[in-house]
């Protein structure tokens, strides 16, 4: 193989496909047109001497040799991605500095909130939020500070812990008025649900509620968090929700102990501690969820108590 006449571009559509396993839908991904993705592929064939693919009506899956070449692929665009990323950050000296966040949709929510307590005093600070579930890639999808679910294992990634989280079923108070017997886990295969579907249908909530309703459907399904918080808040559903969303947003909790319990943590870019400001946002975005987890906790114990000492004095 000339590595002079090698196609760099067609290791982002090798890629593409793989991850998708479709051309169409990896030509959507990358704003190109299905043949133009084709010849890519056909193309790297040729030049690797190699079937990366076998061609089956259910998509396009991995050879053995597709298989043990992702990974190199997948090295080449962290590389790619982390060296565009660090020119960026070199750019020290320039007037405006970009801090790219990566992070799920509720974290999202969360952070955009607070927008003001992030750049107080930073003027020359642009902050870009992402809604990326792959959070803990970090190079790849050029950002510098991730939050996620997981903790993330690479090697040049600084990681913390920023709280823990528990998941609980709520609904709103008008839904429990008009069916009162939702506090009863008995009747909820015969309650009104709101759930996810498309690709937030792997996400934990989805699949404790799917634990719940064993093998029904829920009567809402949405592919936008915001959106299903929308559906229990107007009283329509039930649902399950990560507690440190659920507890602001005035729903009412109905499980005593948590259907499931995860962590939250932040990774950072190492080189991120050389620039000050871009750092500043890193320590400020921490110490938003730190706080808000702690409020959460604060909360849950406060209503435990309350709810404890109600028994006692109920049976006194």
């Amino acid at each position: 193989m000339n590595e002079t006449d090698f196609d760099w571009d067609a290791v982002r559509v090798f890629l593409a496909v793989a991850e998708n396993q479709s051309l169409s839908k990896a030509a959507q991904v990358l704003c190109l047109s299905q043949p133009t993705v084709g010849r890519h592929i056909a193309r790297l064939e040729e030049q690797l001497d190699v079937q990366l693919f076998d061609r089956r009506q259910t998509g396009y899956e991995l050879t053995g040799g597709g298989r043990r070449l992702i990974k190199i692929a997948r090295s080449m665009a962290r590389g790619a991605a982390d060296f565009r990323r660090a020119v960026d950050l070199e750019k020290v000296g320039s007037k405006e500095q970009v801090c790219r966040i990566t992070l799920g949709e509720w974290g999202q929510h969360y952070l955009t909130r607070h927008v003001d307590q992030i750049t107080d005093g930073l003027d020359g600070v642009r902050i870009e939020f992402f809604a990326d579930d792959a959070f803990w890639d970090l190079s790849r999808n050029s950002a510098d500070i991730a939050i996620g679910n997981r903790q993330p294992k690479h090697p040049h990634l600084i990681v913390q812990k920023l709280g823990e989280i528990q998941f609980h079923v709520y609904a709103s108070k008008d839904y429990c008025r008009k069916r009162p017997d939702a506090v009863d886990p008995s009747t909820w295969q015969e309650q009104i649900w709101a759930g996810y579907c498309g690709s937030r249908a792997r996400l934990k909530s989805s699949q404790l509620l799917n634990a719940i309703l064993l093998g029904k459907t829920c009567r809402y399904a949405v592919n936008n968090s915001v959106s299903l918080c929308n559906i229990l808040n107007a009283g329509h559903a039930m649902g399950v929700l990560p507690d440190w969303i659920a507890e602001t947003e005035g729903l009412t909790r109905l499980t005593a102990s948590p259907l499931a319990q995860g962590e939250s943590w932040m990774s950072f870019h190492e080189r991120l501690r050389f620039h000050p400001m871009l750092s500043e946002v890193k320590d400020r975005v921490a110490k938003l969820f730190r706080q808000r987890f702690s409020e959460t906790a604060s909360r849950a114990e406060q209503r435990d108590t309350a709810h404890v000492a109600g028994a006692g004095s109920s049976s006194s």
